[in-house]
């Protein structure tokens, strides 16, 4: 990756103090380090989950604990991806986002979109930062037909 992207990347994120992150994804990439050096930054925290580590269906977090979810390569291998965004949701804060990037060659943006409107995540968008990922991001509206 060009630090212009990750640069890019960054700059969607509020510095706000005690910036709680959630990372699900690959190993020893610049994203990681950015969010770490960002969390850091902010005194916040940044809970760090490799695909490796993960199954899907057994896949636990604390609800409503994080600002920011960052799945990066994780829907692809998910086994239920509905099932492990419903995880992801109900850890998010009310107006909190959540961020996908997945590889281009082997994903389907059109299908991320929908798959995060099933979820109840809204305000859907994909913004063209990477020349290897998709990015969507998109929010999770409280009260918008799925609580917490």
């Amino acid at each position: 990756m060009l630090q212009k992207e990750i640069d890019d990347f960054i700059s969607i994120f509020q510095n706000t103090p005690a910036l709680a992150l959630l990372y699900v994804g690959e190993k020893n990439n610049n994203i990681v380090s950015s969010l770490t050096t960002l969390s850091q930054n902010n005194n916040g925290s940044l809970k760090i989950k490799y695909i490796q580590d993960i199954n899907c269906l057994k896949f636990k977090l604390t609800p409503r604990e994080y600002e920011y979810a960052i799945l990066q390569n994780t829907l692809v291998t998910c086994d239920n991806k509905n099932q492990f965004l419903k995880i992801v949701y109900h850890s998010l804060e009310n107006s909190a986002q959540i961020i996908i990037l997945e590889d281009k060659k082997t994903s389907d943006i059109n299908q991320i979109k929908e798959l995060l409107e099933q979820s109840n995540f809204l305000a859907i968008n994909d913004i063209d930062i990477f020349e290897q990922y998709n990015l969507i991001i998109a929010k999770k509206m409280h009260m918008w037909s799925a609580g917490l």
